[in-house]
């Protein structure tokens, strides 16, 4: 969606006023000007006083050098107006030509020599919300358009006008010395040169520079996702793609939580698969089940779509873990139409239809679903977000206060975060590697809730979650020393089986990278593991390694495919 032309409404400047003075004071002095040549000329001779003589000899009242002045001599009263008030009008025109050339040089300047900004590309609503929150954030923000609009003052003091394709223009923007880059055009194809050019720009040798580029189709997101999987490429650049609908769902499950799994799971049904209704899905299995510290029970989940029965085997094919984190039920019909026949019970529900007034009507429609205590209906909008207001009073109660809490949930608001939008693929990669490393603990019944490791991903200390974001940012290497590769888990391909020799391979290169890690972190061997004083027994070369030690390598590398596979994609052969 592109930000209109005029933008949020604006507090008026104060500069405009001013100029409105002057530019009435121009006019004041051409009219007495007129006025006053007209009658000093009818008493002096050798000078024309035909009406466009006149004008031309006011003309030139602005730039101190009419000639029927030179003479000097008493001055009728308009004419002594007018030879003053010209001139300052010009006065003031040279020195706000003056101020503007001044300021966008400075703008220019301070621009490229920022350091450790973040750069926004883009004209579009996600573009101005990840600006602003940034903003909001502490962060220095130089916003990249294609043309300049007053709107783009709201968002940023340092900006650049150009096409953020070309890598001149992000040199402009000072990309050399950026931490973060945010490619948040309507088109893929046009985020992803945006995110390519920037490493053009890169010294050889320079911070980290984060780029983010929106992906407006899911399945080309995954698959640019697996293609860049691994830790920096050249030129100091980490590139990650995001896409809307996942990221606001993730957003949605953390700000509506389903409870705890060790409690009676909630009747969930969620209306409309379309790509944000699908995303909601997957994000609430994945919630449900990273919850837990136990086996916990099935997530009751209604799917209601024209299309449900269909679209509910794409996805169980595509992520496998969903057939056994949920119970799974579908009706193949408009949720609207289905309330008019019989009364669902649900503790949640959540309407994702595409067309958004048929959506709130339905969540209205949806008062007849009775249960105690009071549900929550969610209702995805965008267009009409601005509805939001309307079902919230000023102390916070919902207009809806009859048997249901209403709410209004935009996505792309939500989605523009730019903490949401860093949760790139390694860091959902890790909070999988978690997940399963909890679930090996609980079936072979090693789980103590008392050890920092066997807490939940959102407890567990910074340094267990750096562990897991390396171990996943190593897949990519890994595979490719085998020979494959990451695909997207849509429509039928070969999925390659890890031989034993390609498992006895990767167990000993994840053994040299843990080995390097906890080095370099200041771990030392010792016959007795002490994570308090860093010692551990395993800090030994691969073949010096007990069998009992080799166990947890081959563990992680046989769990790989499977933990993949939670996250949409599969190993192939190049």
């Amino acid at each position: 969606m592109t930000v209109p032309a005029s933008g949020p409404p604006s507090p008026p400047r104060p500069i405009n006023l001013l100029r409105l003075g002057f530019a009435l004071i121009g006019v004041i002095a051409l009219i007495c000007g007129y006025l006053g040549l007209d009658e000093l000329l009818s008493t002096r001779a050798g000078f024309a006083n035909g009406p466009l003589d006149i004008i031309y000899y006011d003309l030139q009242l602005f730039v101190l050098g009419s000639p029927p002045l030179d003479e000097g001599g008493p001055m009728p009263p308009l004419l002594d107006i007018a030879r003053f008030a010209a001139p300052a009008v010009t006065i003031y025109a040279l020195a706000e030509a003056s101020r503007v050339i001044f300021a966008s040089e400075v703008r220019r300047l301070r621009t490229r020599s920022s350091r450790g900004h973040a750069i926004v590309c883009g004209q579009t609503m996600t573009a101005a919300s990840v600006a602003r929150r940034l903003r909001a954030a502490g962060e220095r923000v130089v916003v990249v358009q294609p043309a300049e609009l007053d709107f783009i003052r709201t968002l940023s003091p340092l900006w650049v006008i150009g096409d953020a394709r070309d890598p001149d223009v992000l040199r402009a923007a000072g990309v050399r010395r950026a931490t973060s880059l945010y490619a948040c055009t309507d088109d893929s194809a046009t985020n992803t040169a945006i995110a390519l050019a920037a490493g053009r720009r890169r010294p050889t040798a320079g911070p980290l520079l984060r780029v983010y580029a929106q992906i407006s189709d899911p399945d080309l997101c995954l698959t640019l996702q697996a293609r860049y999987l691994g830790p920096v490429h050249s030129h100091g650049l980490q590139l990650d793609f995001f896409h809307l609908d996942q990221v606001a769902a993730r957003q949605l499950c953390s700000d509506s939580p389903l409870g705890e799994p060790t409690q009676v799971p909630p009747r969930v049904l969620v209306a409309g698969l379309n790509d944000f209704g699908s995303a909601l899905v997957v994000e609430l299995a994945r919630y449900w089940r990273g919850r837990a510290v136990a086996e916990p029970a099935k997530l009751p989940l209604l799917l209601v779509d024209p299309r449900a029965t269909e679209l509910v085997q794409e996805l169980g094919e595509r992520y496998p873990f969903l057939a056994d984190t949920c119970d799974l039920s579908t009706r193949d019909e408009d949720l609207a139409a289905l309330l008019h026949r019989e009364a669902l019970t649900a503790d949640r529900m959540f309407i994702c239809d595409d067309d958004e007034e048929h959506a709130l009507k339905t969540a209205l429609i949806a008062e007849r679903i009775r249960r105690d205590p009071p549900r929550t209906i969610v209702v995805r909008l965008d267009r009409l977000a601005d509805l939001r207001e309307a079902f919230d009073d000023e102390t916070g109660e919902h207009f809806d206060q009859l048997t249901t809490r209403l709410r209004i949930f935009g996505v792309t608001q939500a989605a523009g975060d730019p903490a949401l939008i860093g949760q790139d693929l390694v860091e959902r990669l890790a909070r999988v590697v978690h997940d399963s490393y909890l679930r090996t603990a609980l079936a072979g019944g090693r789980v103590e809730t008392d050890r920092m490791s066997h807490r939940p991903w959102e407890e567990l200390p910074e340094s267990l979650r750096a562990a897991n974001r390396s171990h996943a940012e190593d897949f990519g290497r890994k595979l490719r020393l085998i020979g494959c590769l990451l695909s997207p888990r849509v429509g039928p391909a070969q999925e390659h089986e890890l031989t034993e020799s390609e498992i006895d391979l990767l167990a000993r290169l994840e053994h040299e990278r843990w080995v390097t890690e906890r080095l370099s972190q200041g771990w030392q061997f010792a016959e007795r593991q002490d994570d308090a004083r860093k010692l551990h027994p395993a800090l030994v070369e691969w073949a010096d390694l007990p069998v009992h030690l080799r166990e947890p390598n081959f563990q992680e590398i046989c769990a790989m495919p499977g933990i993949l596979a939670d996250a949409g994609f599969r190993i192939v052969r190049r």
